[in-house]
């Protein structure tokens, strides 16, 4: 017996060994944490076991609280997130956390019987959590003098935000290393060419400036992405990095760095239509005139100013002087933000005539990311609180912005009668308030719906759905029934706009259905037939609903069994 405890005692105390294997198994929170020689590591293995149970049991209570809307309070976020654990400081406990959300939704081993109700709030819990971790950074960097604030971080922060649900989100210091590696093939064609910079001399200048474009465009192959210029990716500076394709923002922010970490002065001009940059190689010159222009998005192209304005198919006349003047970093995060935003509104007009959810919560987002950037200006935190009480999602972060000090309604072009911005708030406010009300209702006031024996479809059945859009256009789409009406709620002139040739008009069950492509519909029965196989449906809302998909139907969970307790059985008995 003695010999045993001994053993144990051994093996608990080998601090390397209890290392090496926190190592091999949690490999990325490894990394993070900075490591001193009195970490005891056997205490921290336990921990993390600690930290994952306590995250399981919690996420699993979620649901009870948040069912149907789907959007967990603030409060109870921030206990999960703010909980303190021993042995490591609160920055630590947090990176734990961290880890074990991402392995909750990212190193599932199988689809088929996965938690979806945790995975489901485990990725709400992480968004707020770094969306919180992000906005603290973009608070740093907006604090500094212009002098000081970063395109590149600022760049990487956008692309942090884009990917937020990402396992892995690319660091300051990994953008910068793959730029100084850039830098360091640049310096050789330098050296090669025996060019000797100096500043004050354009045409070493130029020699550089010719180096640089030979590394970015010729042999690392960068150009702007003309065949899906409106992908998000596009504004992602990681993303650019790797595919070495992007739109003139992106790949101006890159030339910019590279070209600064040369020694050459590159500055962002938001030029209409066109990101550019310039550089002054004609210093006796006047205004616009003693600037080079360079297209990063065409092979590093250089123009003067005359003929920047045929880039874009505009006359010189059209285009104003200021166009032409450098700007701060605030407004090329902007310029960043609203390119995003343009892209999740989508460009091409859907086959149908259904919601496009997905891009609508793409757009709420980035929408966010606006009011951060620049806080206090009433049209974005305005925009952003409408989509939001649009959408039901995010309607205490809208409430909380829209009750905020320090507007400055000053900037606008436009002239308003005093308070036109401040009624305009209110008006918002007041619609924010009246769904989180609704919504709380609905949380605590939950009704069983009992089905007809008409009805002949359930809940968690996956089905095809065929829609109409003209008189011949018809896709399909797959999806799983979330609930439904035993007769059609929706108003005549939404049916007559929607649906098409229906043999039983509105006298018939809807259903609320979840689409593959991740958005939702209200569909008649006449429009469904069950899938022959089931197939898993990827949409940002099935967690909310189903606890599992076991090959062939969604088991909902107990809120979504509670609510439709007669579904169940009809669901197994379709499927056979």
């Amino acid at each position: 017996m003695s010999t045993c405890h001994r053993l144990r005692n051994l093996v608990r105390d080998s601090n390397d060994l209890w290392r090496q294997k926190f190592k091999e198994r949690w490999t990325k929170l490894y990394s993070e944490l900075k490591e001193t020689s009195d970490i005891l590591w056997f205490d921290m293995v336990v921990l993390r076991f600690k930290v994952a149970k306590n995250v399981k049991d919690s996420l699993e209570g979620f649901s009870s609280v948040c069912y149907p809307v789907g959007q967990p309070p603030h409060e109870l976020m921030d206990y999960l997130i703010s909980h303190n654990y021993p042995i490591i400081s609160s920055a630590s406990s947090v990176l734990f956390i961290e880890d074990e959300l991402t392995k909750i939704i990212h190193h599932q081993t199988s689809k088929v019987n996965e938690n979806l109700t945790s995975k489901n709030y485990a990725r709400k819990v992480l968004q707020y959590l770094r969306s919180q971790r992000i906005q603290s950074m973009w608070l740093n960097l907006m604090s500094r003098p212009n002098s000081e604030k970063s395109l590149l971080e600022g760049a990487v922060l956008i692309a942090q935000w884009g990917q937020i649900e990402q396992e892995h989100l690319t660091s300051l210091q990994e953008v910068e290393q793959i730029l100084d590696n850039i830098v360091l093939r640049a310096r050789q064609l330098v050296h090669i060419n025996g060019i000797v910079l100096d500043p004050e001399n354009r045409r070493t200048v130029r020699q550089v400036l010719n180096c640089v474009n030979q590394v970015l465009y010729e042999e690392m192959g960068f150009k702007g992405n003309t065949e899906n210029y409106y992908a998000h990716e596009n504004s992602y500076i990681d993303k650019v990095l790797e595919t070495r394709r992007g739109i003139p923002i992106t790949l101006c922010i890159i030339y910019h760095e590279v070209a600064k970490r040369m020694g050459i002065l590159c500055e962002p001009v938001s030029f209409p239509q066109h990101f550019l940059l310039r550089w002054r190689e004609y210093p006796e010159r006047e205004d616009a005139d003693s600037y080079t222009f360079i297209d990063a998005f065409n092979q590093g192209a250089s123009h003067q100013p005359r003929s920047c304005p045929a880039m874009i198919g505009q006359p010189r006349q059209n285009i104003r002087r200021e166009a032409y003047a450098a700007v701060p970093a605030e407004q090329v995060f902007q310029r960043m933000v609203n390119n995003l935003i343009q892209c999740s509104r989508g460009h091409g007009d859907r086959q149908d005539n259904r919601r496009d959810d997905q891009r609508l919560r793409n757009q709420l987002h980035f929408s966010r990311l606006a009011c951060v950037i620049s806080p206090g200006q009433t049209p974005s935190v305005v925009a952003y609180a409408e989509l939001a009480a649009f959408l039901g999602i995010y309607l205490e972060d809208a409430i909380k912005l829209l009750q905020s000090r320090g507007f400055n309604d000053e900037w606008t072009r436009v002239d308003f009668e005093p308070g036109h911005w401040e009624r305009v708030r209110q008006i918002t406010l007041t619609k924010c308030t009246t769904k989180l009300s609704e919504q709380q209702f609905q949380t605590t006031n939950r009704v069983a719906c009992h089905r007809p024996p008409s009805m002949r479809f359930a809940v968690g059945l996956v089905m095809n759905y065929c829609c109409f859009s003209g008189e011949l256009l018809r896709t399909m789409y797959t999806c799983v029934i979330v609930s439904w009406d035993a007769r059609c709620q929706a108003t005549d002139e939404w049916v007559s706009r929607m649906t098409r040739n229906l043999i039983r008009g509105r006298d018939q069950p809807f259903y609320y259905v979840l689409t593959e492509d991740g958005n939702a519909g209200y569909v008649a029965e006449d429009d469904l037939e069950l899938h022959p196989e089931g197939v898993v449906i990827n949409h940002a809302d099935i967690g909310l609903h189903f606890e599992s998909f076991d090959g062939r139907r969604y088991v909902p969970n107990a809120e979504k069994r509670a609510e439709y307790p007669d579904d169940e059985a009809v669901a197994l008995s379709l499927i056979g």
